[in-house]
């Protein structure tokens, strides 16, 4: 979905990849001007039917570009002129996230079975290689950023140890799996990381290593037994009002507190207004 607003000096479009849409609602959590909203999620027999799906309010949206810098699926982009920095970023209302992924591609040997792309969930790993008389070589390996979640399944899966990955988010995921229907696998069949597995005894089980706390599987469980907090968000240091107020919706009031070196008792809302207004 493409929109696009055209003035006498810039031109500015959002868009937002359907497909790649988690269906986790951070964009909608962190929007200023409460221009998107998240639908319900449709569930069958304990199966996922269709995620919940981002409306964006062309009405309302002014294009700051929060949500594309905070989006953990790279699903939403807002460029200016054709040039993918958000406003929020050039003019340092809010940070760029760190994620980033490397890989020591002259170390890499075929005899792993092409394991890093064979692990990764979204298809956002290729390996090119190269045959030589009776020889196959690795030449590269070129990683999708903009489809890549950085859920570390590939490091694991490395048995080089070649790869590095940093995460923008982390957090903990709590689940009451005493609150499971029998059957149900609606968690598992939305988490884009796949962390979530069904156990031997027929109930969820997280591996949580690979947890991306993209909230998703809180948003359509439908029993209510999952939460995902976030406790640090991993970004360049940009301090304004703007970026206080994100990260509350991101995190919690502890972890604003503690960014803001402040007692959490204190009236942090003023305390934001006043220092970075």
């Amino acid at each position: 979905m493409r929109l696009t607003q055209r003035y006498i000096t810039k031109t500015q479009e959002r868009l937002l990849d359907k497909e790649g849409c988690l269906g986790c609602g951070i964009c909608a959590d962190v929007c200023s001007k409460e221009a998107i909203t998240l639908s319900e999620a449709v569930v069958k027999g304990g199966s996922l039917v269709k995620r919940p799906e981002v409306t964006i309010d062309a009405g309302k949206c002014v294009m700051c570009g929060t949500c594309a810098v905070i989006c953990p699926s790279g699903a939403l982009n807002v460029t200016v002129e054709g040039a993918e920095e958000p406003p929020v970023v050039t003019f340092e209302a809010i940070p760029t996230l760190r994620k980033t992924i490397t890989v020591d591609v002259p170390g890499c040997n075929v005899d792993c079975e092409i394991a890093c792309r064979e692990s990764c969930p979204v298809d956002a790993i290729e390996v090119k290689t190269v045959t030589e008389g009776s020889d196959t070589r690795i030449a590269d390996v070129i990683v999708d950023r903009e489809r890549c979640i950085y859920c570390a399944r590939c490091v694991t899966a490395c048995p080089y140890a070649l790869i590095e990955v940093e995460r923008p988010f982390d957090g903990v995921t709590e689940m009451d799996v005493s609150r499971c229907p029998e059957g149900c696998m609606v968690c598992v069949d939305a988490c884009p990381s796949e962390a979530l597995k069904i156990g031997e005894d027929g109930g969820p089980v997280l591996e949580e290593e690979y947890c991306i706390y993209c909230s998703t599987c809180e948003k359509v469980c439908p029993e209510d037994a999952i939460t995902v907090k976030r406790t640090s968000v991993a970004c360049s240091d940009v301090k304004s009002g703007a970026w206080f107020a994100a990260l509350e919706k991101l995190t919690s009031p502890e972890v604003l507190s503690r960014e803001l070196g402040i007692d959490a008792s204190k009236n942090r809302k003023e305390i934001v207004r006043n220092r970075y207004a």
